[in-house]
Order: C-alpha cells, then sequence, then structure tokens
C-alpha cells in the first residue's frame, strides 16, 4: 500500500496557542476548545508524552470516544500511548475502585446507570487512589456531566479535556459549561484554538453553514492561504439523474486507483447503508482493470473486529456518520444525505443534524461531496445552503 502523510507535527511547528495548550502545568485540570481542523486532539496527543514511560505501569490514561478513534491515535504515536475507549476504561476502573461491576441499564453493557454509579461511589469507603491520576480525554463534550462528576468523587485531581461542544451528536453529551462546573476548572486554565489547519477554504467555509451559534465557542477563523483546487459538490443520482449508483462507484475506484496515496472518507447515514456501498465498492467489475489492483478498502462499525484501520495508508473507508468524530480524510462523501431523517417542525432535531453535518463535511482536507438519491424525499435539503452556490455547487454534476 501506499503511505500518506499522517504523523504527529513537530513542536516547532504548533502555533502560540497550540504550544502554551502542550505547556500547561502537569498538574490541575484543564479545558482546551476548539473548532474542527484546530488541532485539539494533537495536542491531547502530545500531552501524554509528559506523563508516558517507555517501560512499566503509566500514570495517566488518554481517553477517547470509539475504538476507530482509538486505533487512529495510536498510529499516530507509534503505539507510545495508554489509551482506552472511555466507557471500557471508566467500568474496569469502577470494578477495581468499588470491587462491583459498574452498574448498567436492562443489561445493555455500555448503557451505564449513571444514578446508581454516582450513589454508590458517594457512599463507598476506603475507596483506593487511582491507579491513573493523570487523565487526558479527546472529544470530551461526548462524555456526559455525570463522567465528569465520578472523576471528581473518585479523587481524580488532574484532568485535562479538549472539546468543541459545536461537535456533539451523540446522545451523551457534555456543554462546554458542564465540563468546567463538573471538574472543576478556572476560567483561566481555558484556552481556546481558533486556526483552522485542516480543511481547505470553501470546505471550511461550507462546515460553517451548518454549525450553529454557540456564544460558549470561538467561532473559527477560515484558512484562506489554503485554497480548494475543487468547489464542494452536491450530486443528485439514479433515475432521471445524469449519474447512477454503478457509475459512482467506478468513478470512486479510478479515483482511488489514480492517486493511491489518497484517503476516501464514504460517510453513510446508517449501517445498511454502509454494508450496501462496501459490497458495491468491493465486488465492482472495474477492479480487475485497475492499474494498481484492488485498493485497500476498509470498514469499521461497533464491534467489528478487523483491525486493518490504519490511517497512514491510501484507500477507501467507508464508515456511518457516529464513526467519523474525530477523523480527517484527504476526499469525503457524504453518501445518501436523504437518509438522515428529522422532525422538521422540532428545532432541536434541525440542529442535531445540523452539528452532523458540521462534523462530517470538516473530516475532509480537500474535497468533499455530497451524494442525493433521486426520487427519495431528502429531508436534509431543510438545512443545505443550495441557494449559494459558491458553498454547494450542482452545475458540475455532469459526468465527465
Amino acid at each position: 500500500m501506499t503511505a500518506r502523510r499522517f504523523r504527529l507535527p513537530d513542536i516547532q511547528d504548533l502555533s502560540k496557542d497550540q504550544e502554551r495548550a502542550r505547556l500547561l502545568p502537569r498538574e490541575g485540570s484543564y479545558l482546551i476548545v476548539g473548532g474542527p481542523g484546530t488541532g485539539k486532539s494533537i495536542i491531547a496527543l502530545l500531552r501524554t508524552r509528559a506523563h508516558h514511560r517507555p517501560k512499566g505501569a503509566q500514570e495517566y490514561v488518554f481517553l477517547v470516544y470509539n475504538r476507530l478513534l482509538l486505533e487512529a491515535s495510536r498510529e499516530l504515536v507509534g503505539n507510545a500511548i495508554n489509551a482506552h475507549p472511555w466507557k471500557t476504561w471508566f467500568k474496569g476502573m469502577y470494578k477495581r475502585a468499588l470491587g462491583q461491576p459498574c452498574p448498567v441499564i436492562d443489561g445493555q453493557a455500555f448503557t451505564l446507570d449513571w444514578a446508581e454509579i454516582l450513589d454508590a461511589i458517594v457512599g463507598a469507603h476506603d475507596v483506593p487512589t487511582p491507579l491513573t491520576p493523570f487523565v487526558v480525554i479527546d472529544e470530551g463534550q461526548d462524555m456526559p456531566p455525570e463522567f465528569y462528576r465520578a472523576l471528581i468523587e473518585l479523587d481524580f485531581k488532574h484532568v485535562y479535556v479538549v472539546a468543541d461542544q459545536n461537535q456533539r451528536i451523540t446522545e451523551e453529551h457534555s456543554s462546554l459549561h458542564e465540563i468546567a462546573t463538573e471538574l472543576p476548572i478556572h476560567p483561566d486554565a481555558r484556552i481556546e484554538l481558533t486556526e483552522n489547519y485542516r480543511n481547505c477554504d470553501r470546505i471550511a467555509r461550507l462546515a460553517q453553514a451548518f454549525c450553529i451559534e454557540d456564544p460558549a465557542s470561538s467561532r473559527l477563523r477560515l484558512p484562506l492561504e489554503r485554497r480548494c483546487t475543487r468547489e464542494p459538490l452536491l450530486i443528485d443520482y439514479g433515475p432521471g439523474s445524469a449519474w447512477d449508483f454503478d457509475g459512482l462507484i467506478r468513478r470512486i475506484l479510478k479515483a482511488a486507483d489514480r492517486d493511491p496515496a489518497r484517503l476516501y472518507g464514504i460517510i453513510t447515514p446508517d449501517n445498511a447503508a454502509r454494508q450496501c456501498w462496501l459490497k458495491a465498492l468491493g465486488q465492482h467489475p472495474v477492479i480487475q482493470a485497475l492499474d494498481h489492483g484492488r485498493p485497500r478498502i476498509v470498514t469499521y462499525a461497533s464491534g467489528d473486529e478487523d483491525d486493518d484501520h490504519r490511517f497512514g495508508e491510501g484507500g477507501i473507508f467507508v464508515i456511518n456518520a457516529q464513526s467519523a468524530k474525530g477523523l480527517e480524510f484527504d476526499t469525503v462523501f457524504l453518501a445518501d444525505i436523504d437518509g438522515y431523517r428529522f422532525d422538521t417542525e422540532s428545532r432541536d432535531q434541525r440542529e442535531d443534524l445540523q452539528r452532523r453535518f458540521y462534523v462530517m463535511i470538516s473530516r475532509a482536507r480537500e474535497h468533499v461531496v455530497l451524494l442525493r438519491r433521486a426520487g427519495h424525499p431528502c429531508p436534509a435539503d431543510a438545512i443545505l445552503p443550495l441557494a449559494d452556490p459558491s458553498l454547494l455547487d450542482r452545475r458540475s454534476c455532469q459526468p465527465t
């Protein structure tokens, strides 16, 4: 497979704000705030270097939202990190501290019963000192306030959190205010990152069209010096359109063949769509005629055992929207956007969908394409900036 650039930046390449966030004292609790592409996760990973020991037990833990983000984080640091999905770690830590299994709701392994958890912690006697007193948390907005309250009750005193409440797309989540209140974090221990280092300019502008304005978060600065060579596209495919599904699959496979070092992300609305796209890509006959042979085509869904999720190589990733958080690709296809459903009369549901599109579009470094099935009702049209071709172009939808 062809390698692509996927590594931590050198220290001298950090901005002043990023360096200030990295060099905060080891002890104490801190909150690093920033939108997509500001380097929050990078700073969190660099932060672990202040704690990591080459051998022996570690005094810190790095917590992430899911296993795919965990694998990407480990790859960036050459596996020199004590990292875990946050719920897995919390359940194990709770059992060690209280000597009993972590309470869950209705036997669902990862639906934690926070009311019972907090009651048990508060009523416990002789809770041991944490083995990992330093906690570094990525995507902290996706952990509930009760999680942070539990950390404090269990005597975790040094918690370093990076978060962006505009990227909350999970049912369990926290606002920045809730994180700062629960830990607690002093206002002087909060640093804001506002420079976007990931997206080119038109992708950043399109992503911002979906951003929910929030006074708790600073607005990202547009990366005006990094021009997109291709405009964001909205393509209809199917009956009556210039494109059909087979043509899209063929084009994606040929594009991956032309530049084997490029990483494509295909983000689908649900697992059924994910499996449909994965099957079509893997079985298309054009693969037999590609110059470089079959491209690397991988997927991820909760519970999958496949560990071929390397981000330092080119290929095609097929994932659902819930798994996209924290990742980045050279090109992103938002597949079948008509599959996103919401009550158009509900402001909360509308804003939830906007945040989801904000997260998905901002995964793309250089190019983004939205794909919509012709003849299907598309509730997402209500949030698309269709009236502004400078944000989302439909003029280039003819196949070439």
